[in-house]
C-alpha cells in the first residue's frame, strides 16, 4: 500500500510537471506569434512584453499598447517587479488619474498603499503627487530614483505591453 502511495505520488508531481511545461510552451508560442513581443521572466515568473522604442505620452502608451491587443503592464508582485526594475525610463500600467491617491493597475484592481509590495516597489516617500498632474507611475525614470514613482502623464517615456495569454 505505502508503494502505491509514492507511486501514486511521484505521478502526480511528474504531472503537474508535464503540464506547466505544457503551459509555459503554450505562453512562448503564443508570445512570439506576437510581432515584437518577448518572454521576459524571474524565476518561475514569466511575461510577455512588448518595450516600447519611442517615447510617448501615458495616454499615447496606452494606446499603443490596446493597438497591439494588449495593455500597459502590471508588475503586482514582487517576482514581476523584479522584470521591470532593470529597465529604466518606462511607463507601467499603474496610475491614480480616476481619483487621487488611488492606485488603479490597468486591470482594474488596487494597489493597497499599506502593504509590504508598495514599499519594496516604490522609490521612498514616492508616490507623493509633489507637482500638478503626477497621477501616472514610470520604472527609474531618473537616475536618482531608482524603483516607481509618479510622474506627470503627459512627460514621455518608453513603455512596457503586456501580452495576457
Amino acid at each position: 500500500m505505502r508503494n502505491l502511495i509514492v507511486l501514486i505520488l511521484v505521478l502526480c508531481s511528474f504531472r503537474v510537471t508535464i503540464s506547466q511545461g505544457t503551459q509555459r510552451l503554450s505562453l512562448l508560442l503564443k508570445c512570439k506569434q506576437s510581432a515584437g513581443f518577448s518572454i521576459y521572466g524571474q524565476g518561475t515568473t514569466k511575461m510577455c512584453l512588448y518595450l516600447g522604442q519611442e517615447n510617448k505620452t501615458y495616454v499615447e502608451a496606452q494606446a499603443d499598447c490596446t493597438s497591439r491587443n494588449s495593455r500597459l503592464a502590471i508588475f503586482n508582485t514582487l517576482e514581476k517587479f523584479q522584470i521591470v526594475e532593470p529597465m529604466p525610463n518606462v511607463w507601467i500600467g499603474l496610475d491614480d488619474i480616476a481619483t487621487e491617491g488611488t492606485y488603479r493597475w490597468a486591470d482594474g484592481s488596487i494597489l493597497d498603499l499599506q502593504s509590504e509590495l508598495k514599499k519594496k516597489i516604490f522609490y521612498p516617500g514616492e508616490p507623493n503627487a509633489a507637482f500638478e498632474l503626477e497621477d501616472c507611475v514610470c520604472n527609474n525614470c531618473f537616475k536618482e530614483y531608482p524603483k516607481l514613482f509618479d510622474s506627470p502623464c503627459g512627460d514621455t517615456y518608453r513603455y512596457l505591453c503586456e501580452k495576457v495569454i
